[in-house]
């Protein structure tokens, strides 16, 4: 089966099986979001923003879970603070991951 390359998937606005292909990538955005959550209420960092991204689920995650977004979070804020440091705050950082982070509240 051919693919049409001409016009992409994302140009029609009727529902098409992308849609459907999209339910993982937006579910594991919604997850990651309330683990970070999660992680925020009980202490693990300070962090006002994520509340309006994500709702707090009243599911424990394992300590693991908690452990390793904090050491992503700590270690993509500790690149960034030392990005913007060595430009002297004369620079852009797009954010191209696929969750809803408040880093650029930060």
């Amino acid at each position: 089966m051919a693919t049409n390359l001409r016009t992409p998937s994302f140009a029609s606005s009727s529902s098409t099986s992308t849609d459907t292909d999209d339910e993982g990538v937006r579910g594991t955005c919604e997850d990651a979001s309330m683990c970070k959550r999660f992680a925020v209420s009980i202490g693990s960092w300070h962090d006002p923003h994520i509340q309006h991204f994500a709702r707090l689920s009243k599911e424990r995650k394992a300590p693991e879970i908690n452990r390793g977004y904090f050491a992503r979070v700590q270690g993509v804020s500790e690149l960034i603070k030392a990005f913007v440091r060595k430009t002297e705050c004369h620079c852009q950082i797009p954010n191209l991951g696929t969750e809803m982070g408040s880093i650029f509240w930060r």
